[in-house]
């Protein structure tokens, strides 16, 4: 079994220029953790997903002592208010400044087998990848993989029979 026999390849996708608050409604709509993002041509440009928006909601304090030992950081004045505001201004600008770094991104093909994509998936900071074929100079995004969709699988295959 491969990637491209459980991927999702009805995707919902946004272009660079979609505002941030775009995508947090469709994201919101249609339960989807990660959007890949491309451009005109439908070539990958990044994705915009759960993670960066978990660094909109920080306090800039917080991001800044993320990578130190703190691990409470209650001692920051921020409320839900704040975090609120920081939402709003963001919401209107594009998803292009907040895309995940393409160097942190893992992706699949739709050859990739079972195997290769469990340990990807577990190697990968998110919960699902996008699954990529290079076409001429250009990636382009054919379906987005997820723990969800192997468990479906794997779910229907040995319990239902």
């Amino acid at each position: 079994m491969t990637v491209g026999s459980i991927m999702s390849s009805r995707l919902k996708t946004l272009h660079p220029a979609d505002t941030v608050s775009k995508a947090l409604l469709l994201m919101r709509k249609h339960q989807i953790r990660n959007l890949p993002v491309v451009d005109d041509s439908g070539c990958f440009v990044g994705l915009f997903g759960i993670r960066r928006l978990s660094r909109l909601l920080l306090p800039k304090a917080a991001i800044e002592f993320s990578g130190h030992s703190l691990s409470d950081l209650s001692f920051l004045p921020d409320g839900e208010g704040q975090m609120y505001q920081r939402l709003r201004e963001a919401g209107d600008r594009p998803v292009s400044e907040f895309l995940e770094s393409k160097k942190r991104l893992i992706f699949c093909t739709p050859s990739t087998t079972y195997p290769d994509l469990l340990t990807l998936l577990n190697r990968s900071a998110d919960s699902s990848l996008p699954v990529i074929v290079v076409q001429g100079q250009g990636q382009k995004v054919v379906g987005m993989v997820s723990f969800w969709d192997i468990l479906e699988r794997i779910t229907r295959e040995v319990f239902t029979q």
